[in-house]
């Protein structure tokens, strides 16, 4: 397992102003091994190693060993009690761990029949545990260690952890419980030195995410003898500037107001009120700030986008980045529903996007249903009144009017067994110069055929191909931009194996699922498109992978 360092745009960090056996420094420890209904997890039980280290490390220790639901709770609220007066933080959390999608659990010993109802009375919320210590930014450190086991659950829940919204100025440390003890021995409580440092020496095997400092420890170093009150004085000011320049970094009034808190009488305490109160009289700024604690990730922003787009509300392309169309867009979708409208989301805003956009999906999707179910129903009474007697006229006026209709096969075996025929009967020049005609398929030279052979074997041929070569040119301008647009969008074979696959599960007959895009897929893409009345190219455009994505 490979060590992976995330490092955090903080130029600073919270230092503690006095020496460790000073601090008021609190820990969680739950380490959950003997389950009474799901399997044992047997490195949990080593969590209590962990102990007699940090309290010699100056911290007061809240620690429970299998603990029930109710005991979890418990120990979690007098934990999140004593976090106002904590300098510095550890969670170390082992055991059996599911996910939702949105949050991780903790589960406790007795948990039983788990879905997605009732994992809340089940289990220790990591989410809320994360928010609880994020009210200390700079100054928390996570250790998460995993079952390696799989478990059966319920609707909606998996084994493990899912992604987890860490809080600015939160470390959080992923691994094995001998990997995380192995840290936590020795580097991790080091004073004066940093955690990147620590994850250096031994972070073997581990994954840390979150505020990684390479320069700001996470206790104090000690100080040899005696300190002089000058030394002392030095010492609070580089605290204190630390501290500022952690704050500013974050940019929060809730950061900034831990600076107020925490140093009433400080270098920069003017500093921190003035923008504190220029956060609060520009609604606009707070609210960029707001949305900059979400830390959404690429793909996050992409989703939004996509909403964005099925809402009506064109954020000028889907690529993960908020530029000025998606902020346009994003102001004008708030001003639709009646938020402020800064350009900027805010967490229950990007939920309710969601919803109006799954709600939204929903109902075009029925609509497309209902068209589709039309087109078929005046397809198949077309085919009765023409292409069914089986002649080539007949054949050829259903195509042209349904080029991929539901019988466009097999009216297209049945005009090539026509075609076969009359090539049997023929003269062998005309055969000869007809298939130098269709090597060539250009208009040209169809018109050549039929200014040579008016009347031969294979004029109705050649003046269909001229029509549909003319209706191709019409619409070539926006073929062209739809195949542009297409390479940019669904360029690699993953992206089309995704297309393929959701074709597929609409019942569209895509072909092979491949990942490349043959004449049954750009079919599959035409009637997707008509059916959702979107410019109809067979080509997979912007417009068509939000359409299509929807429909998950």
């Amino acid at each position: 397992m490979k060590l992976k360092l995330k490092q955090m745009a903080l130029t600073g960090a919270l230092i503690l102003t006095t020496l460790p056996v000073m601090a008021e420094n609190i820990a969680l420890v739950i380490g959950n091994r003997s389950y009474d209904d799901l399997p044992n997890v047997s490195d949990a039980v080593r969590l209590r190693e962990s102990i007699p280290e940090l309290e010699a490390a100056g911290f007061e220790v809240f620690s429970g060993q299998d603990m029930t639901q109710r005991e979890q709770t418990r120990l979690a609220t007098r934990f999140a009690n004593a976090l106002a007066d904590a300098d510095n933080i550890v969670v170390f959390l082992a055991g059996h761990m599911v996910t939702d999608g949105r949050d991780n659990w903790l589960l406790a010993i007795d948990a039983d029949r788990l879905d997605m109802f009732s994992i809340g009375g089940a289990g220790l919320s990591i989410g809320a545990v994360l928010q609880a210590v994020g009210e200390k930014p700079g100054a928390a450190m996570v250790l998460l260690a995993e079952a390696e086991k799989e478990l059966e659950l319920g609707r909606g829940l998996r084994s493990g952890l899912g992604d987890l919204e860490i809080p600015q100025g939160v470390a959080l440390v992923r691994g094995e419980v001998p990997d995380l003890l192995r840290f936590l021995d020795g580097p991790a409580l080091q004073p004066g030195l940093p955690i990147a440092k620590a994850l250096e020496q031994r972070g073997q095997g581990l994954r840390a995410d979150g505020f990684i400092s390479d320069r700001v420890p996470f206790l104090p170093a000690l100080r040899p003898g005696e300190q002089t009150e000058t030394a002392k004085d030095i010492d609070a000011a580089d605290a204190d500037r630390a501290y500022w320049e952690a704050v500013q970094a974050i940019g929060s009034i809730e950061a900034l107001m831990t600076y107020v808190d925490r140093y009433p009488n400080g270098k920069y305490i003017r500093d921190a009120n003035r923008k504190i109160g220029e956060l609060r009289d520009n609604p606009k700024q707070l609210a960029a700030a707001e949305e900059k604690r979400l830390r959404l990730t690429r793909d996050q922003r992409k989703q939004i986008q996509r909403n964005l787009s099925l809402l009506g509300f064109n954020p000028r392309g889907i690529d993960g980045v908020f530029g000025r169309g998606s902020r346009a867009a994003i102001a004008a979708w708030q001003k639709s529903r009646g938020f402020d409208a800064y350009g900027y989301l805010t967490g229950n805003q990007i939920s309710a996007l969601q919803a109006a956009a799954d709600n939204r999906a929903r109902e075009l999707e029925e609509e497309a249903r209902k068209r589709q179910e039309e087109q078929d129903r005046k397809d198949a009474a077309f085919w009765r009144q023409t292409g069914q007697d089986g002649t080539e006229d007949s054949l050829r006026t259903y195509l042209k009017r349904y080029p991929d209709g539901i019988y466009s096969e097999i009216a297209r075996e049945k005009l090539d067994r026509f075609e076969a025929e009359r090539r049997a009967a023929v003269a062998a020049e005309e055969r000869q110069f007809w298939d130098d005609v269709r090597a060539n398929d250009g208009v040209d030279a169809y018109r050549q055929y039929l200014d040579r052979y008016p009347r031969g074997a294979f004029a109705q041929d050649a003046k269909q191909r001229i029509d549909e070569i003319e209706g191709d040119s019409r619409q070539a301008d926006l073929i062209r931009r739809a195949k542009a647009e297409e390479a940019r969008i669904a360029g690699n074979g993953i992206a089309r194996l995704l297309v393929e696959q959701q074709l597929r599960a609409l019942g569209l007959k895509p072909g092979r699922v491949d990942g490349k895009f043959d004449d049954h897929t750009r079919k599959a893409i035409r009637k997707f498109q008509r059916a959702r009345k979107i410019p109809v190219t067979g080509y997979v455009t912007q417009q068509t992978v939000v359409r299509l994505l929807a429909t998950r």
